[in-house]
């Protein structure tokens, strides 16, 4: 059942992927951008930026602080670096800014690199009140994004329209969450994710771990299901266990980010009609349309699991994140298949 399962949900997240076709304009096929980046921190809005891009992304933009973005630039000129985060910029200007380069995007990543400074965690908070009002924005949240969120727990709740927000937290991310909601964490483990999504107000939850705990807190709808109806009403959670390698490095996490991020843009792209003059129409099912953010976490958690297993299969110990980075694309191939062209 395990397998028929993640055969009948990668089915799904495979039409949610646009096809590759000479009527679809730069910036069509994934406009996604990663706020974090702060002295302390360069690499990881980087893996996370270009993890998207690998993945399929056409545009990915780094917004963050003035020293980040000087070295962010050296690493790579795919990216559009925004180094607008400075401390001592009034907040207004900073808000003013960041509104201008969030109108370009289909998704926003926050944490990644971000920092616990009094001023990047005001920045991110910014950010997602930005988020928050602008109805086709998705965010991803990770890292020192789901500190802010510990400690404010609010600015991811009670957003309006469909569900667009994914949160990824590892091991002890999640523990904080869970004390900060007020949630036992004697409960049976199952029963967590689902409470924690539950307590953010229905936010899509990534519990990363032996094995990935993917929840809205809500039941899961027979089309997500592959008995259909007849399993309908049984399941608060998807699970995925896909093998993964055995080296955790840091910045795995940020390649996740990014590659949640891109298949959230497509899925609600695909939902909204953007695809449909290439001949790749939206779903019918409503219920398929109003859970992107589901499909996107476990396809994104499918993708990142395989690239740590076949980075780790190629590099053992000596595994960096950057390795990973190398093979996105090939891992991409074998999770996903070849791209359709039209």
């Amino acid at each position: 059942m395990a397998l028929k399962q993640h055969a009948h949900l990668m089915s799904l997240i495979k039409t949610m992927i646009p096809p590759l076709s000479g009527k679809l304009h730069k910036g069509q096929a994934g406009r996604i951008g990663v706020l974090g980046g702060s002295g302390d921190y360069s690499g990881a809005p980087y893996f996370s930026a270009m993890g998207a891009m690998r993945f399929g992304a056409d545009l990915a933009h780094v917004i963050c602080e003035p020293a980040a973005g000087a070295v962010i630039k050296t690493y790579s000129p795919d990216l559009i670096v925004h180094a607008i985060l400075a401390e001592g910029r009034s907040m207004d200007d900073i808000r003013t800014d960041l509104k201008s380069i969030m109108a370009r995007l289909h998704v926003l990543v926050i944490g990644p690199g971000l920092g616990r400074s009094e001023h990047m965690q005001s920045c991110a908070k910014v950010a997602f009140e930005l988020a928050k009002d602008m109805e086709q924005m998705g965010v991803v949240v990770d890292a020192d994004g789901l500190w802010l969120v510990q400690n404010e727990p609010h600015v991811v709740m009670n957003w309006s329209g469909v569900p667009r927000v994914i949160l990824t937290p590892n091991v002890m991310e999640f523990k904080r969450l869970c004390e900060t909601m007020k949630i036992d964490a004697k409960a049976a483990p199952e029963t967590l994710c689902p409470k924690l999504a539950v307590a953010l107000g229905n936010a899509t939850v990534v519990q990363k771990g032996g094995s990935d705990i993917i929840s809205n807190g809500i039941e899961i709808p027979p089309a997500l299901l592959a008995g259909g109806q007849a399993d309908a009403g049984k399941k608060d959670i998807l699970e995925g266990s896909v093998e993964g390698g055995l080296k955790r490095v840091g910045g795995q996490g940020d390649i996740l980010s990014g590659s949640t991020g891109v298949l959230m843009a497509w899925g609600s792209e695909w939902v909204r009609g953007s695809y449909e003059h290439v001949g790749h129409p939206p779903p019918k099912d409503k219920a398929i349309a109003e859970n992107i953010p589901l499909l996107a976490a476990y396809g994104a958690s499918t993708f990142n699991r395989t690239a740590s297993k076949r980075g780790f299969e190629k590099k053992g110990r000596s595994m960096v994140t950057g390795d990973l980075v190398d093979i996105v694309g090939d891992v991409y191939t074998e999770v996903f298949g070849k791209p359709d062209v039209k």
